[in-house]
């Protein structure tokens, strides 16, 4: 059967959100009338688009996870706990926001741990990390561990490493801002049929997301 057969027929029965969006937040400012994540919002329908065209997961499972809300207690950290703990790649979108912020940080940290589970248990098979260039930046601005996963998808062409997803968006480089989505898209569909990254106990997370809480200013100010 042709390559492309063999993934079609991997695909199914694959009912997880393929992707968790992990995105440093942007203040709302009062003088605006547009959500302040409106951009990546799109990106997010954009990419959903996509990935419900070119795979057969069910409507009712997103895509892929935004979390749009502002905390709201043990509610709001059991769905996020729980989202981490399924989703089949994490997606981090690279900006200077996400760098900073300390519940990014404690998604990678969440999400690395299924990581170790997987090889602890002698399954593990690649990375599911497909990290997205939002903004243009140069490689000594990406810290670590962000910088440990290839970012820039060389592929994606010259002008995507240069200026990003919302630099092409703000360029006026529309039909090659849609190209790059879309095979965001493909690689990150690729990355979650070959890794094949086991679900965990939510639970598992609960020391990681006790430390970030009770540290001192531990999410004051932060947004998430």
């Amino acid at each position: 059967m042709p390559e492309g057969g063999e993934q079609q027929r991997a695909h199914r029965g694959v009912q997880q959100s393929y992707g968790f969006l992990s995105y440093g937040r942007t203040p709302h400012v009062p003088e605006s009338h547009t959500p302040p994540d409106q951009k990546l919002r799109d990106f997010h329908a954009e990419l959903t688009e996509h990935l419900l065209q070119i795979t057969d997961l069910d409507a009712k499972t997103p895509a892929v996870y935004l979390d749009t809300r502002i905390q709201l207690g043990t509610g709001w950290e059991d769905e996020l706990k729980l989202r981490l703990a399924h989703c089949q790649v994490l997606v981090p979108v690279l900006s200077r926001r996400l760098f900073s912020s300390k519940w990014c940080a404690l998604e990678w940290k969440c999400f690395e741990l299924r990581q170790q589970l997987q090889r602890k248990q002698g399954k593990f098979t690649r990375n599911a990390i497909v990290p997205v260039l939002w903004n243009g930046l140069r490689p000594d601005e990406i810290p670590r561990p962000y910088s440990d996963v290839e970012y820039d998808h060389q592929d994606l062409g010259a002008d995507y490493t240069r200026l990003g997803l919302l630099g092409l968006r703000n360029h006026g480089r529309h039909p090659t801002h849609r190209k790059v989505v879309y095979q965001l898209a493909l690689e990150i569909v690729e990355v979650a049929v070959t890794a094949r990254l086991e679900p965990c106990e939510p639970s598992r997370f609960d020391a990681l997301f006790d430390e970030l809480v009770n540290s001192p200013n531990g999410s004051a100010g932060e947004e998430h």
